[in-house]
């Protein structure tokens, strides 16, 4: 499936993506600090930071018409268009208390395509071609990969690989959600 026979699932076509937040999994959900904290014997990064939660739970609990989307590798050569891979990627992060709702498609590259340079590119792209009605994004991701280079300003949150989620980042990120439009009550 190419980009230009992508279809919206149902559940999408009457939703507006204001407001889109690309996540990386390492380093923004799990870190070093996480995994050491926990007792879990996996040697892998697998623990999910419950910091990191509670932030996009706050952001998904504010902004009105914001959607996540994934930039993370775990998301390599994922198929958008198989429903298992789709429920076990939000099923893990429902499991770790996650609120949030994905866009549709739920990842950058959904055609694992090898044409992109960088994630940014592909981040690019995805708001290009699913989120017409965009009107500001950000990204949480602890490597750069010339994400203000490419968007031409700074919507680029650089989380800690050995810390995670971060005060700073915390503050960082709110300074420009802070101007996205809040749910009403």
């Amino acid at each position: 499936m190419t980009d230009s026979e992508f279809k919206q699932p149902d559940r999408f076509r009457k939703m507006t993506c204001k407001y889109i937040v690309f996540l990386d999994i390492d380093g923004v959900f799990t870190s070093t600090r996480a995994q050491y904290a926990s007792a879990n014997q996996y040697d892998l990064w697998n623990i999910f930071d419950p910091v990191a939660i509670s932030f996009m739970n706050k952001i998904h609990d504010r902004v009105d018409g914001v959607y996540f989307a994934l930039v993370s590798t775990w998301k390599n050569y994922l198929r958008t268009d198989d429903h298992m891979i789709e429920h076990w990627m939000t099923s893990s992060f429902r499991n770790a208390g996650f609120r949030g709702e994905f866009w549709s498609p739920w990842k950058t590259n959904p055609d694992n395509f090898t044409k992109f340079k960088t994630r940014a590119y592909e981040a690019k792209d995805y708001m290009e071609t699913f989120t017409p009605d965009l009107k500001d994004f950000i990204v949480f991701d602890d490597n750069d990969y010339n994400w203000e280079q490419v968007f031409g300003k700074k919507r680029w949150i650089r989380t800690d690989a050995e810390n995670g989620m971060l005060m700073k980042h915390m503050k960082d990120a709110m300074s420009i959600i802070g101007h996205w439009d809040e749910k009403k009550s």
